[in-house]
């Protein structure tokens, strides 16, 4: 590897919905003296507080970047701009002394930062059936990562059956907590039916919900079920990346192995411990059922 790359350290925090991945960032980034990244789809977007988990009362003073920087109504925020918003957050933490804490689910964009996604510009090349899609976007410039990550990948692990009963927990929760007058809101201020249910789960059941195309019970039955499905895509998408050579140290309940321990040692330079288990050779790790 050339020596004259410039690296820079990152800790990331990730795992499925429901797991506790904002609280446990937020723990480090205090301890660490760290400012979190999210790595969030859909908490990009102004108004998109609930439905998306942002739990800003969360973060207390610990500064965050990558929320609420995109209008719902007229912006569709894509991977190409997340990593450029994302190499240049990482950079101007890190210049100024603290630690980029890269906290979220969506694991596409995750992996573009920790795989240095190249993503082409310029005109879309005409698509073939049968040919795989170039991940390309034809109005911006190339993107080319300026600089290399050394990461440390930490995700939160429960039991599939404990992620269900999570789910279904915070999603009641959220709709105590107004989730369905939010997603009115949204609407009543000029975001269409049509944007809301691109943006999926939580915002597409509920504006069908909104345009009485189904009952408020079948609204919940329908998106408990789509929530528990998308953990599962996470999951699929988390052994893909065990499988590409991404090292991801899996916290039973984000605990053990001590991820104050391992973050400490990363910063020092010091040796890692060998990964207990991986999600892709799940035999290892038999509470995951």
């Amino acid at each position: 590897m050339d020596a004259s790359i410039k690296k820079i350290k990152i800790a990331v925090i990730t795992g499925p919905t429901a797991t506790g991945k904002t609280a446990l960032a937020v723990e480090l980034a205090k301890e660490f003296s760290g400012e979190i990244i999210s790595v969030d789809s859909r908490q990009v977007y102004r108004g998109m507080d609930i439905g998306s988990g942002k739990d800003l009362a969360e973060y207390g003073d610990v500064p965050y970047h990558l929320i609420d920087i995109a209008d719902p109504a007229v912006d569709t925020y894509n991977l190409f701009e997340f990593c450029s918003d994302a190499f240049a957050a990482i950079e101007d933490i890190s210049c100024r002394g603290k630690l980029p804490i890269l906290c979220g689910g969506t694991a596409l964009y995750l992996n573009a930062l920790l795989q240095s996604y190249h993503l082409p510009g310029g005109k879309l090349p005409e698509r073939r059936t049968g040919e795989p899609r170039t991940r390309q976007n034809g109005t911006e410039p190339a993107f080319v990562p300026p600089f290399e990550l050394d990461a440390l990948v930490m995700g939160v692990y429960f039991p599939r059956k404990t992620v269900r009963a999570r789910i279904e927990a915070r999603l009641d929760a959220r709709f105590d907590s107004g989730m369905i007058d939010e997603v009115k809101r949204l609407h009543d201020s000029g975001v269409p039916y049509e944007k809301l249910e691109f943006f999926g789960l939580e915002y597409r059941e509920i504006a069908r919900y909104l345009q009485n195309l189904c009952s408020f019970e079948e609204m919940r039955e329908t998106l408990l079920n789509r929530i528990r499905q998308f953990a599962k895509r996470q999951d699929i998408f988390f052994r893909k990346m065990e499988r590409e050579n991404i090292n991801i140290y899996w916290l039973n309940e984000g605990k053990e192995p001590d991820p104050r321990k391992l973050l400490r040692d990363f910063l020092a330079n010091s040796a890692l411990p060998e990964i207990g288990f991986k999600l892709s050779e799940h035999h290892n790790a038999p509470s995951y059922k």
